[in-house]
């Protein structure tokens, strides 16, 4: 039988013998910009699929008045109710006009349908970015900042976009920085380097010198969400259906609901307040 004391000789051993092997064997090789790029944008893609709801408060800033609502995701997309504008109870006339948009979305389906395509179209849109962004551009890895992975993106000239948002995204060149430990995207700053002209011109163009701007915040392990948004793009053309070329939006005070929250249900929560 093995006593102790031999136990003890064959640990000591053993571990002198793998101290040796760390030494002698060559150090895992720490990845490039692009390979952290592609597992934070894979993460984003596998945290989409789990189909994580939550309830927030936004201020959005536009047309330069200042409205903060309430919103709550459900599985067929987003609805808010106004609570302020502009620091102030919303006029009568406001309320009623707000009112009056909640209320067809509980009695219309055809309003909620509505709804549920916009969200699947705007979701697929977006998927459909972050998987081609590790190979949209070049990547310079520039240390760290605040403890998170700091690198500098450019457009990759091999690569070839193909639709109207990778050509307008594809133009710009930024910073993006990532938490390591969950490689998850945190913040993302671009600048779109050149004039960007769709069919020649013809359809639009983007001018040079937009900006975008979107930062995210972790709510639970494995859970991010994005706390605010910036956009300030000039030009012609309107890329997206419910994205504008300005945008300014905050998100605060976020609470989960139920992963199947139904719009209906939604409603009945939003409107019982």
């Amino acid at each position: 039988m093995m006593t102790l004391h031999t136990l003890f000789l064959h640990g000591k051993r053993f571990s002198l013998v793998a101290f040796c092997l760390l030494l002698v064997l060559p150090p895992l090789p720490a990845q490039t910009g692009e390979e952290l790029m592609a597992d934070a944008c894979y993460n984003e893609l596998q945290h989409r699929e789990r189909n994580s709801l939550w309830a927030s408060q936004v201020q959005r800033r536009t047309a330069g008045h200042v409205y903060l609502e309430e919103e709550i995701e459900t599985v067929d997309g987003p609805i808010h109710r106004l609570l302020s504008v502009d620091g102030h109870e919303p006029s009568q006339p406001e309320r009623k006009q707000d009112d009056d948009r909640l209320r067809n979305l509980m009695h219309n389906p055809r309003a909620r349908l509505a709804l549920k395509k916009n969200r699947e179209a705007d979701e697929k849109k977006f998927d459909d970015l972050l998987r081609v962004l590790p190979n949209a551009f070049l990547f310079e890895e520039q240390g760290e900042q605040g403890g998170l992975e700091k690198l500098a993106f450019r457009p990759n000239p091999a690569y070839k976009p193909t639709t109207y948002e990778e050509t307008a995204l594809h133009a710009m060149s930024g910073v993006i920085l990532i938490d390591v430990h969950e490689k998850r995207l945190v913040q993302l700053t671009g600048t779109l380097t050149q004039e960007v002209d769709f069919g020649f011109g013809l359809i639009g163009h983007l001018s040079k010198g937009g900006t975008i701007e979107v930062n995210r915040i972790r709510l639970s392990p494995g859970v991010w969400k994005t706390s605010s948004s910036r956009i300030d793009l000039n030009g012609r053309f309107v890329l997206f259906k419910t994205i504008n070329k300005q945008q300014d939006e905050t998100h605060s005070h976020f609470k989960p609901v139920a992963s199947d929250m139904s719009i209906l249900q939604a409603l009945a929560q939003i409107v019982g307040q």
